[in-house]
């Protein structure tokens, strides 16, 4: 077969009738030809990738794809640059090589290089994600999925940037309420080394306490410690968080914790309702793009972390392949609130799933609002506890010391 001399080769994916996947080769002087002859064929296009010699100067090694890591604020500037540039129109190549030439981060266009040539291959941008889930996480992959699936992959990359945001968000408040807390502490242990390695010795010394009170020992005897071995301190921590990294590599530890973690207050409806907002948005993109009920509650699970709340929404697929419907799978795994039973019983039988799966999601994001607050406003009064009870122990250990003192001066006349 020849081609015009001015013309290039490009291969296309699409959509059939919004749901079969189709793809091919055509041909065409530019992308923006190749795509408007690819609607000409009565397709939806979702990918135009024109064929051109590899370019090398990709990502090639496995090992380092692992130790690649982007901070959140880079996982923003890219999102918003990739739905920026697909919200144009062009396709996810073009803005792929178009984020990897002027992106201001190195890694980001590291990243964006090799993804490109994952799609000249053949594969799809959520495809060529999946080598970076160590990157972006199962949550991202699976709303680009979705997103990319129904063909809006643009307004899936706009929720995930709103996403990213409020983690921003919530990273900059936790950040915040740490301030205050840590100049406290600060303050504590500077007291806590004056008092013990300075201020209580040189009483014992100078008033030649033979027995100082219990309180006072533990203290002058704590500090005396730390800094005489400090290194057996330092290796016996190390070797503790290694061994906590090492025991969670078993599921049952892993469910153990997850099961905790579940019944502290206010922290456990952050994890409830932030694993069932993810839920929630892949269903409803999942569903408007046509994917069936049992391959979305699939894609869904996959964005919950906690144990307990995936136990429960497999409950809910398995349900679902014994011929339960929707509403009932939901009732008896009880992966969703009560409160928000109605919208999912409502949307099954007028037809308007999506549309009610979206408005869950909103609602269930108002939740996880109130309850991070909630989880703010209990934070401090329980840190106020802690360094309530360490003050109060300097103050006993002051007073008593100070009886002793007393003592001794009266014994000595």
């Amino acid at each position: 077969m020849f081609y015009n001399r001015g013309m290039a080769r490009y291969f296309y994916k699409a959509l059939k009738d919004q749901k079969e996947v189709v793809s091919g080769y055509i041909d065409a002087e530019s992308s923006a030809e190749a795509r408007n002859k690819v609607k000409q064929l009565g397709f939806l296009p979702t990918g135009i990738y024109e064929e051109k010699p590899e370019d090398n100067a990709g990502l090639t090694s496995s090992a380092e794809q692992a130790k690649l890591k982007l901070k959140l604020s880079e996982k923003i500037l890219f999102t918003s640059e990739m739905q920026t540039l697909l919200s144009s129109g062009i396709s996810a190549l073009e803005a792929l090589e178009s984020v990897a030439k002027y992106s201001s981060s190195r890694r980001i266009s590291l990243v964006a290089v090799d993804i490109s040539e994952s799609i000249k291959s053949g594969l799809t941008f959520s495809e060529a994600l999946k080598k970076y889930s160590n990157v972006f996480g199962n949550i991202y992959i699976a709303i680009c999925i979705a997103g990319e699936s129904a063909g809006f992959l643009p307004e899936a990359l706009g929720y995930l940037l709103t996403l990213l945001k409020k983690q921003d968000t919530l990273k900059g408040k936790f950040i915040q309420m740490s301030i205050y807390p840590s100049i406290l502490v600060t303050i504590l242990v500077g007291v806590f080394f004056l008092m013990g390695g300075l201020v209580f010795p040189k009483l014992i010394s100078g008033l030649n306490i033979t027995d100082p009170p219990l309180t006072v020992s533990i203290l002058t005897g704590s500090v005396s410690f730390i800094l005489h071995y400090w290194f057996l301190i330092l290796i016996f921590v190390v070797g503790l968080c290694y061994f906590i990294n090492s025991i969670f590599g078993f599921d049952h530890i892993k469910k153990a914790y997850s099961d905790f973690l579940m019944k502290i207050p206010f922290l456990s409806d952050c994890i409830k309702y932030f694993s069932l907002a993810h839920y929630m948005s892949v269903m409803h993109i999942a569903y408007e793009a046509g994917i069936p009920i049992t391959e979305s509650l699939k894609m869904a699970e996959s964005t919950i972390s906690n144990d307990d709340m995936r136990k429960r929404a497999k409950d809910v697929a398995n349900l679902i392949s014994q011929g339960k419907s929707l509403t009932d799978a939901y009732y008896q795994s009880q992966l969703i609130p009560g409160v928000l039973m109605p919208l999912i019983a409502t949307g099954e039988k007028t037809g308007k799933l999506g549309q009610m799966f979206r408005d869950a999601s909103i609602g269930i994001e108002k939740k996880l609002d109130l309850a991070l607050d909630a989880l703010a406003r209990a934070f401090e009064p329980l840190l106020m506890v802690v360094l309530g009870g360490c003050v109060g122990y300097f103050v006993i250990a002051f007073v008593q010391m100070y009886s002793e003192a007393m003592s001794s001066l009266l014994n000595l006349f």
